[in-house]
């Protein structure tokens, strides 16, 4: 198949933090917050347009820029850090809520972007990752997915594998607390991810997408 060649794709994915508080638990807490400022690199004419200061909800927006084979990157690789405090078992939750993706054959779909969690980690020497395990297939670096002979990446997750509604897909969980020491915007008391994503610039159809993740933090 012949694609038309496509040297300006945009696209806006902003991301939205959803809190879920347990029934009749107003002593527990579980909180997913910014950890910090996002980061693109590779991309060409993109940015991160709005960010989510430390221990702040999400809200951050990326413009991946051109995403075309103009672009000489291997991948525009975006890292949104993560901050996950509670006192209880958590399941952290990713579904993709809104979206709008161009529709002719060719065209970059939910599928070419790949999808990970990395680099978990302890925030301060008060917090444990010893109860925490991941989703498998959401563990891969997709910045770094192996290409074939043409370029394509295989990722082992994409924005395709995430539900339309919230609170999605468990990509993280922990059967107990993460630490017990109290306080919203504690160093100390958090457990630390990077939320990452990938596009491999090549010859897509001409269209723009957009796509809301929401990212969810349920007990359990």
């Amino acid at each position: 198949m012949t694609r038309a060649r496509h040297n300006w794709i945009r696209a806006a994915l902003p991301f939205v933090a959803a809190l879920l508080l347990a029934p009749a638990a107003s002593a527990q807490i579980f909180r997913v917050t910014s950890a910090g400022n996002a980061t693109l690199t590779g991309d060409s004419g993109g940015g991160v347009t709005v960010q989510s200061a430390s221990n702040a909800a999400l809200a951050t927006v990326v413009n991946f820029g051109d995403v075309g084979p103009a672009n000489p990157s291997n991948f525009v690789c975006f890292t949104q850090p993560l901050a996950l405090r509670s006192d209880v078992a958590i399941s952290l939750r990713l579904a993709v809520t809104a979206e709008a993706f161009a529709a002719p054959a060719g065209a970059l779909k939910k599928s070419d972007i790949g999808l990970g969690l990395i680099n978990l980690r302890t925030g301060g020497g008060l917090a444990t990752i010893a109860n925490i395990t991941m989703t498998p297939a959401f563990t891969a670096d997709p910045c770094a997915a192996p290409k074939n002979a043409d370029g394509i990446p295989t990722y082992s997750a994409t924005l395709a594998t995430l539900p339309t509604a919230a609170p999605g897909t468990a990509v993280l969980q922990s059967t107990g607390a993460i630490s017990f020491l109290p306080g919203l915007n504690l160093g100390a008391n958090r457990v630390l991810v990077d939320l990452r994503m990938a596009i491999a610039p090549q010859f897509y159809n001409a269209g723009n997408f957009s796509a809301t993740v929401t990212v969810t933090i349920t007990n359990p």
